[in-house]
């Protein structure tokens, strides 16, 4: 479907699509994945045209908007420059009777753009942008990662527009910068409307969160006003997959629940000076693989979270469970993959030697031990095709099912324990 009707729009022929709701997600996965974040087609509910009256009452709306895709249609805010699309505006002016309402109309006007979450935005004024931007050595046209389905480049000017927008601070500005980078430095999104539900968990390690105000204190995943830094961090890098063209998740949203994390994030520091005093409780930057006292950002797309205080092992090993449109397709992706992490949030307990002899390394194990799955419930999840049919396994994951361990105990989402982050914070 969607692949037909992009190859004669790059033979210069113009085409208009009609899918219903049942094929949305081949329908935009291929358009999506091919470099259009919009395209001329309608999305109809096929239990609307089951009868010859819904079909009638389709037929006009549908006639109208083939004639306008065939003849005038173009992406709306955009214009033609040689053989791109950019924006008809490099700035916008709102004015009113007020700065409130000028505010109020700047908000309406990004919202109908598609370039904001339904939450109040700060305008990004030059002003405003140019103060950002005295947070980086970086300069602004330097390009900081390429993301899709558009494949497009987006530079540290870009961030700070977006951070301008979500009421950061120019200190925040190496945080959000490391986190976009890290986001793009590897496939992050699978661009299927059913699978833009992931959020970016951000871990901040190093000196350099303390001297921001990043929490790793009380209510670390919440907000805190002793602390303000996690949430516009949190929710600049959200806006920035939703505004900065060539991602699109603004234009085209999840079709699940979706995750109320995708407003504010989630941006955690860990307490290092908790874990150091603990032996086998090493910070997550150590456990990676950097000197202790490195400032580094680490990002994990998040899915599902357990957050109750009395968690176990158990019902966190819950939230990791196998996704068919991103189980590795090979060994070496199997093994390089990071499955999840565990927040160990009461570190008055690690202080205190009370941890009953255990080490990071020993949760996480516990972790990979408990995120398994029946063979026969594993098939069913991961091993069906597009239409949903049942298949064969073959290749990686034949050979994996043949593991004696897996045969024995279930398949584990990740290769090993070394899959899983430990980090502590929050909970004094």
């Amino acid at each position: 479907m969607g692949s037909i009707a992009t190859t004669l729009e790059e033979k210069g022929i113009p085409t208009v699509t009609l899918y219903n709701e049942r094929h949305e997600k081949r329908y935009m996965g291929t358009i999506l994945t091919k470099g259009y974040v919009d395209y001329p087609a309608i999305n109809f509910n096929e239990y609307d045209t089951f009868t010859s009256e819904g079909i009638g009452a389709l037929a006009p709306e549908a006639f109208d908007f083939m004639v306008e895709g065939l003849t005038t249609w173009a992406p709306p805010y955009l214009k033609p420059e040689g053989d791109k699309w950019v924006p008809e505006e490099s700035a916008f002016t709102y004015s009113g009777n007020s700065y409130q309402e000028s505010v109020d109309l700047f908000n309406r006007s990004y919202l109908e753009m598609g370039w904001g979450d339904g939450l109040p935005m700060m305008p990004p004024t030059r002003q405003r942008v140019d103060a950002l931007l005295k947070g980086t050595p970086l300069p602004p046209e330097t390009v900081v990662g390429r993301w899709g389905p558009a494949n497009a480049w987006f530079t540290v000017e870009k961030i700070a527009v977006v951070a301008a927008m979500a009421g950061a601070r120019p200190e925040y500005m190496p945080v959000i910068i490391a986190a976009l980078e890290a986001i793009t430095s590897g496939p992050w999104d699978a661009f299927f409307p059913v699978m833009r539900s992931a959020v970016p968990l951000i871990i901040v390690n190093g000196p350099y969160a303390k001297e921001i105000g990043i929490n790793s204190s009380s209510n670390a995943f919440g907000p805190n006003p002793k602390y303000p830094a996690n949430g516009a961090i949190g929710r600049a890098v959200n806006l920035a997959l939703a505004a900065i063209p060539g991602n699109g998740r603004g234009i085209k949203p999840s079709n699940l629940a979706g995750n109320p994390a995708s407003y504010a994030g989630i941006v955690v520091a860990e307490a290092e000076g908790v874990i150091s005093l603990t032996p086998g409780w090493d910070p997550v930057s150590v456990q990676l693989g950097y000197p202790a006292g490195t400032n580094l950002v680490t990002v994990l797309g998040v899915d599902q979270m357990d957050m109750s205080v009395l968690g176990s092992i158990d019902n966190i090993a819950a939230c990791v469970a196998p996704n068919r449109d991103i189980w590795p397709g090979n060994r070496e992706a199997w093994e390089a993959q990071y499955a999840g992490a565990l927040a160990i949030t009461e570190m008055q307990i690690v202080i205190d030697g009370q941890m009953g002899g255990k080490t990071k390394a020993d949760y996480a194990r516990e972790l990979w031990e408990s995120a398994r799955f029946p063979i026969d419930e594993f098939k069913d999840l991961i091993l069906r095709s597009e239409f949903g049919q049942p298949t064969e396994p073959s290749g990686f994951i034949k050979s994996l099912l043949e593991e004696q361990d897996v045969i024995k105990k279930g398949v584990p989402v990740a290769a090993g324990p070394d899959r899983f982050l430990v980090l502590v914070t929050g909970g004094h």
